[in-house]
């Protein structure tokens, strides 16, 4: 409950709405980014709805706009707005695009936030062609988001809204973006019909703390991407330490019509890892999509290659830790590929690291799940800017169907960035040139691994793994099949290698 609010009011929704778009203009006078997902970081955590309910609201009846960076900007009917000439229409549409949540009760936000409003009608035979827009990558985090939903008014007869409830004064600063849900003293004169939302009590958006489902105890904020966040949780039937990854942010990038069909194929992918259980591959133990904040749970690891390669400071890992690591990842790819799952987005981040020190394949298909349809209306969005040296030529290239030969290119690039510290290009010496540390047998592995031709590529990991102990006959590595972990030694602290047989699938 809000400040003594047992329901959710249009006066309510129409002052969230206006400290929006009065943001977006002080920030814009300010010299602030107005990116929206910055604007959606700061901004959240003041306001009862997701703030992706405001966005469709104000960018429907065209009180904002977005350009080609991602950044919002306010409408000529915006400005209006904020000078009071339109303030009595603007409450109207807020009624009209919120009829459906008004009267709702704020505690229940999961209900609140997971209905969604009705979609817009059919615009007329005359409207004007969709619009389509094209965000650059740095402005959603590792993503490039194409649209082709247009933007539309709605007419709407004026009527006064009632009085905005006063509210408390939080000041909050988030990363280049300061944001005051209070106005200075200087500016009250002329900010005092300005509604301010009040401060959200008991919420769990910027802290991370809070219950899920009454079975989860979420925690400390872990890291994010490009769909959402990762927390520490705990299971508190068994006090299992988990992770939980909410896939809330990329529901801002679609219509809530395209909504259902996310989830639906988020369920198959996250289905289908599940039932996958191998030592290479980052278990996943709970899913929960029933609700505004989907989110699923997997075992807690402690690290990823990204941080082990940033630790290295460019040099690449200790030989013997590389090919532990990729042999490990073989195996794990070569177990998900049998069950017919292809990762298609390998990078250092999808590659955690467990507390013993071995390395686990998370994150498979994910890129599957926002990818273009349109026969079912969704827009294009390529997730893994950060993971583009990655990906092979054919999936640069959009096709479809590529299969468990397009991890084997990734996972090429990926052993040479562990062996060497850098990325290879077009003329970059083999590994064992670029570092002498590096056995020449490996220059051949990773030579065939990463050809640009799918026909001269290394058809599978099975195929890899043939080769890499061919080239290693004296069992250095132990034998094909043999899978070797690592664990902590119980005397010293060292770490020591633990031979699982037969580790096939």
């Amino acid at each position: 409950m809000r400040d003594g609010q047992e329901r959710l009011t249009r006066e309510q929704l129409t002052g969230e709405a206006l400290y929006i778009l009065k943001n977006l203009k002080d920030n814009k006078s300010g010299g602030r980014s107005n990116k929206l997902a910055d604007v959606k970081t700061a901004l959240e955590p003041s306001v009862t709805l997701e703030f992706d309910n405001y966005f469709f609201f104000l960018r429907k009846y065209n009180f904002i706009a977005m350009d080609r960076e991602a950044c919002l900007q306010l409408t000529g009917e915006g400005e209006k707005v904020l000078d009071g000439s339109q303030r009595e229409r603007f409450g109207e549409a807020v009624g009209e695009y919120f009829a459906s949540r008004l009267g709702a009760d704020p505690a229940d936000a999961t209900r609140v936030r997971a209905s969604p409003p009705p979609p817009p009608p059919p615009p007329p035979s005359d409207a004007p062609a969709p619009i389509r827009l094209q965000v650059q990558a740095d402005s959603v985090p590792d993503g490039l988001i194409e649209s082709s939903e247009p933007a539309s008014q709605s007419p709407f007869d004026p009527v006064p809204p009632p009085p905005p409830a006063p509210s408390k004064k939080n000041r909050a600063s988030k990363n280049t973006m300061q944001v005051e849900t209070e106005p200075p003293v200087a500016q009250q004169s002329r900010n005092m019909d300005m509604p301010r939302p009040p401060t959200q009590q008991g919420s769990d958006r910027s802290s991370g703390g809070g219950d899920l489902d009454g079975r989860y105890t979420k925690g400390d904020l872990l890291g994010a991407g490009p769909l959402g966040q990762v927390y520490r949780g705990k299971m508190q039937a068994t006090g299992v330490d988990v992770a939980v990854k909410e896939l809330k942010d990329i529901f801002g990038y679609f219509s809530f019509l395209q909504r259902g069909e996310v989830l639906k194929r988020l369920k198959k992918e996250l289905q289908q890892q599940a039932s996958v259980r191998h030592p290479g591959l980052v278990q996943v133990s709970d899913i929960s999509l029933d609700n505004a904040r989907p989110y699923f749970v997997l075992e807690l690891c402690s690290g990823s290659l990204r941080e082990e390669m940033t630790e290295s400071e460019g040099k690449g890992l200790k030989v013997d830790q590389a090919i532990r690591f990729f042999l490990q990842m073989c195996y794990g790819l070569r177990a998900a590929h049998a069950a017919g799952l292809t990762h298609q987005n390998l990078k250092p981040e999808n590659v955690l690291i467990d507390p013993l020190g071995n390395a686990k394949l998370a994150d498979f298909g994910l890129t599957r799940v926002i990818e273009v349809d349109s026969q079912k209306g969704m827009p294009q969005v390529i997730v893994g800017t950060g993971g583009m040296g990655y990906l092979p030529p054919e999936l640069m290239a959009r096709q479809k169907g590529t299969g468990p030969v397009s991890d084997v290119y990734s996972l090429g690039i990926l052993f040479y960035e562990m062996l060497t510290g850098s990325l290879p290009g077009r003329r970059s010496p083999l590994p064992s040139q670029a570092r002498s540390e590096v056995p020449t047998q490996l220059d051949a592995i990773f030579d065939k691994m990463t050809q640009d031709r799918k026909e001269d590529r290394t058809p599978d990991v099975d195929a890899v793994l043939t080769e890499f102990y061919a080239a290693f006959p004296n069992g250095e590595w132990l034998r094909k099949g043999d899978l070797v972990l690592w664990s902590e030694s119980a005397s010293a602290g060292a770490k020591t290698p633990v031979q699982v047989e037969g580790a096939t699938s």
